[in-house]
């Protein structure tokens, strides 16, 4: 018997994220000010990986960018563009 490729339903995760406005939290982030410095990692993206986090039950920063470095392919149709930087 082969691999079926037919899926039904989405992941917890991508279900959490469907229920979130992006819009909303960038302009939440703008009028509380924690987008003024901002580059590439803005307020959506932080959201996004302390979800993730969470969900994962991760402890540390290390676990977190150790477990996103292997997922980035995965990861990046929901919004996350630049993964946090892998501390040895």
């Amino acid at each position: 018997m082969g691999k079926s490729i037919h899926f039904s339903g989405q992941p917890m995760y991508g279900q959490l994220i469907n229920l979130l406005d992006k819009r909303k939290v960038l302009e939440f982030g703008k009028t509380v000010g924690s987008e003024i410095y901002v580059k590439h990692f803005d307020s959506w993206q932080h959201l996004l990986i302390m979800l993730y986090a969470v969900i994962k039950r991760l402890d540390s920063l290390r676990e977190i960018s150790a477990s996103m470095l292997p997922e980035a392919r995965k990861l990046s149709h929901i919004g996350i563009t630049s993964m946090p930087p892998f501390i040895a």
